[in-house]
């Protein structure tokens, strides 16, 4: 077994990582979602999504109190105050977007029938492309797609590794390995530390503030996860 990618104190009591769920808040944390994407760039990932390229600007993630209530994402873009919150990085050869509402599982821009879904359009552009969500009914959610072919689904109240298929891609079984398991029950977390393990995203708010980080408003339908 690989070593878990995340220590015991860099996680919440639900199994999140803790960064996540300082960026989320107390009002938003029933529903967010963060979505990867390789070998493209941030602007063009945010466009993906259906943001506006003219509002998309630099974001430096302001201090708060620990009790406020709003996310940090819709911190770091007041006075606006949008739908929803999207704030996207590089980070090595991925690219990460985190939606402070869960509203951006479907391109609903794009108006077709049925809904285009964003990890599969994601990956038509970089190859490879995953989404962790978390949603207000409990259903946590993964999705990892490979050029607009979407290869692993879950949306479910729980998850674990036993639970991939047999032909599920490799990266994704060592990502959901090195995720680990928590004592916590149920594990709420997990798939937001399988995306980390995927990416090498940040473990901790500290490590991200050190990345450049780009931020924009956007006005998507709501699209919660399950």
């Amino acid at each position: 077994m690989p070593e878990p990618y995340f220590a015991p104190d860099q996680l919440d009591e639900t199994g999140c990582p803790a960064w996540i769920t300082e960026f989320a808040g107390t009002e938003y944390d029933a529903n967010h979602m963060v979505h990867v994407v390789r070998d493209i760039y941030p602007a063009e990932a945010l466009e993906l999504l259906g943001a506006d390229p003219e509002e998309i600007r630099p974001c430096v993630l302001p201090t708060r109190d620990p009790g406020e209530k709003t996310s940090l994402a819709r911190a770091a873009i007041h006075p606006l105050n949008p739908i929803v919150v999207l704030i996207a990085a590089r980070i090595g050869e991925w690219t990460f977007i985190y939606d402070d509402l869960g509203e951006t599982g479907c391109l609903w821009h794009l108006e077709q029938q049925p809904p285009v879904d964003s990890t599969a359009a994601l990956s038509t552009k970089g190859g490879v492309a995953a989404t962790a969500a978390v949603s207000i009914t409990g259903h946590i959610g993964f999705t990892y797609a490979v050029d607009g072919d979407i290869k692993v689904w879950h949306s479910d109240r729980g998850f674990e590794a036993t639970d991939l298929e047999n032909d599920a891609p490799a990266e994704v079984r060592a990502a959901a390995e090195a995720a680990g398991t928590i004592q916590a029950e149920p594990d709420d977390g997990i798939t937001m530390r399988m995306i980390c393990a995927l990416t090498g995203l940040p473990r901790t708010m500290n490590e991200l503030r050190e990345i450049p980080l780009l931020i924009v408003p956007h006005e998507s339908r709501p699209y919660l996860f399950g």
